[in-house]
């Protein structure tokens, strides 16, 4: 045990020594010189912006650059740090509390060392994204509108989710002597809460019967990761496919988060999310979260495989605002909207997965983590100005841009460029704008636009005149079953 203060005994008077400033602050202050180069950036940060950001661009936006620096580091700081077995739910309040840390980051000996874990993040990307999941190449076709880009080698983990409780957590001042103190550390001795007390918890709201008696494994895996795998089920009662993951609990450090997601997420059903059915906790090492499971795969083969109607673009966007309405009447924000995200099932239906304790149970966890992925986010997330629920609307239009072109804009940029032109430009441009119709071209408006106050709510987007164009969502099988064929996953 280590302790932050120890009593030494009295000794006589000495001579007083002046050691070495501690805890210094250091305080960023951008500015451009005469040569049209920033100045007052971390030396590690510098390193990064080789070529991603050109002069003219430091010149013209030295505070979108610094901005985006930020935003990139810390999130690169907090995917190195750890990363989750599944995804914290999110709240306006998570937010707040969430730009106080990227603040203090900013503002800490991490952000002005020279760290080469940085500056290798940029030079050795094999080394850093070996394993994440891509999709498919898109085949070139007079059907394509553009090739998708291996995201493998652009996508950085950007998961930037403190996943920790923050109405708990206080907010230590920058020259407080605890900084040594892990915010776990601070938690528990606030809680009181040990590991066995949290076990005890998540045991009385688990199913207490045998998992075997209600489901059936099936012999086909759909995922795995480093707290377990995912694997597909029969119901024994109704004979309905599901998945089923199954968590080591001598992996999970986050029993506390655990019990908070599985209570949260009980209470949590509608018809267009992927739902929460049940959980199994087996003597205590093993938890069993069972969840739908959507036979048709994610939008994101359809999107890159198949071109929409606009009534099919208007009868998903209908199915996946009517989730996200139901998640900001709820004060949760999803907070990683895009058609990865959208699983469909061989009769067409639509739901959202990959929020609380959705993440992972379909897929690859480590794509499944990535919170806020880079070519999806909205410019306030990056500049913390009025960051909220319409994150969510944000990157609905870009959903929609994918669903038009085939991928998001700036896919081909490397993230932290992708992150520096949503930021300096606001809206994309979308390729295939004066070939829309007038309905779809105004939906995209209220979904794009850089002033939040403009953009419309998921309420007010349910009322709007595009989605009467929606065509029925059997309309969708053809295509799924055309990408399915292309990708070879009959």
């Amino acid at each position: 045990m280590s302790f932050l203060f120890q009593r030494k005994p009295k000794e006589g008077p000495k001579v007083a020594v002046i050691g070495a400033p501690t805890n210094v602050n250091h305080d960023i202050h951008v500015t451009v010189n005469e040569q049209g180069l920033l100045t007052g950036l971390p030396s590690a940060w510098m390193r990064q912006i080789g070529t991603q950001i050109t002069k003219d661009e430091q010149r013209e936006n030295p505070l979108v650059v610094k901005q985006v620096l930020q935003f990139y580091n810390f999130s690169i700081k907090k995917g190195n740090e750890e990363r989750p077995e599944f995804k914290h739910i999110i709240t306006e309040k998570d937010i707040v509390e969430e730009s106080k840390l990227i603040d203090l980051y900013s503002l800490s000996k991490d952000a002005h060392k020279s760290k080469d874990s940085l500056s290798d993040s940029e030079k050795s990307s094999d080394e850093q994204k070996p394993s994440t999941p891509v999709r498919p190449p898109r085949k070139i076709d007079v059907t394509n509108l553009v090739q998708t880009k291996n995201l493998a080698k652009n996508l950085v983990d950007l998961t930037i989710v403190d996943d920790i409780k923050k109405e708990e957590v206080e907010y230590r001042d920058k020259s407080s002597s605890n900084t040594d103190l892990s915010n776990d550390d601070v938690i528990r001795r606030r809680s009181g809460m040990t590991d066995d007390d949290y076990m005890l918890e998540i045991r009385k709201i688990c199913n207490p019967g045998d998992p075997n008696q209600y489901y059936e494994r099936t012999h086909k895996d759909l995922g795995s990761g480093a707290s377990g795998i995912v694997f597909s089920a029969t119901c024994i009662k109704t004979g309905e496919l599901v998945a089923i993951k199954d968590i080591d609990m001598t992996k999970q450090h986050k029993k506390d988060l655990l019990l908070s997601e599985i209570k949260i997420m009980k209470n949590f059903k509608h018809k267009n999310l992927v739902n929460f059915l049940d959980a199994f906790l087996v003597n205590d090492d093993h938890l069993y979260v069972v969840m739908e499971l959507l036979d048709g795969g994610p939008l994101t083969d359809v999107v890159t495989e198949t071109v929409m109607k606009e009534g099919q673009i208007a009868a998903v966007c209908y199915e996946v605002l009517q989730a996200i309405n139901y998640l900001h009447e709820r004060g949760t924000i999803h907070r990683d909207i895009k058609s990865d995200n959208v699983l469909l099932g061989m009769n067409g239906t639509v739901k959202v997965t990959d929020f609380g304790f959705c993440a992972n149970v379909v897929g690859n966890e480590q794509r499944e983590t990535m919170v806020g992925t880079p070519y999806w986010m909205a410019p306030e997330v990056v500049t913390r100005q009025k960051y909220g629920k319409k994150v969510d609307i944000w990157s609905l239009g870009i959903m929609i841009v994918e669903m038009l072109d085939g991928e998001p804009p700036y896919l081909r940029e490397p993230p932290l460029r992708a992150l520096y032109l949503i930021t300096a430009n606001g809206r994309p441009n979308i390729i295939r704008w004066s070939s829309l119709s007038e309905k779809l071209q105004s939906f995209i408006d209220f979904c794009l636009q850089v002033d939040v106050d403009k953009r419309a709510t998921a309420k007010e987007l349910l009322q709007h005149e595009f989605l009467d164009e929606k065509m029925e969502l059997k309309t969708l099988t053809p295509l799924i079953r055309a990408a399915k064929k292309m990708l070879h996953k009959t």
